[in-house]
């Protein structure tokens, strides 16, 4: 799968993520944390996006073996 459709594909279940983990505490005053909100947010908004790249690369890799040993069959 394209890095770009999965981003398409998964927008509505990152929006909800990112509204449970990032829009409730917010609303609940946890800005008033400190520095340790802000970690969590940084945390929060860069991983997903790292492993769904890292998804849809081991993905067409293992695509790639696949017909490769199916070519050789």
């Amino acid at each position: 799968m394209k890095v770009g459709d999965a981003f398409r594909r998964l927008a509505l279940p990152l929006a909800a993520y990112y509204g449970i983990t990032l829009a409730v505490p917010l609303a609940n005053g946890a800005w008033r944390s400190g520095g340790a909100f802000a970690e969590h947010a940084i945390v929060v908004l860069v991983v997903p996006p790292i492993a769904i790249v890292l998804a849809c690369a081991v993905g067409t890799m293992a695509r790639a073996c696949l017909d490769r040993l199916r070519s050789e069959i």
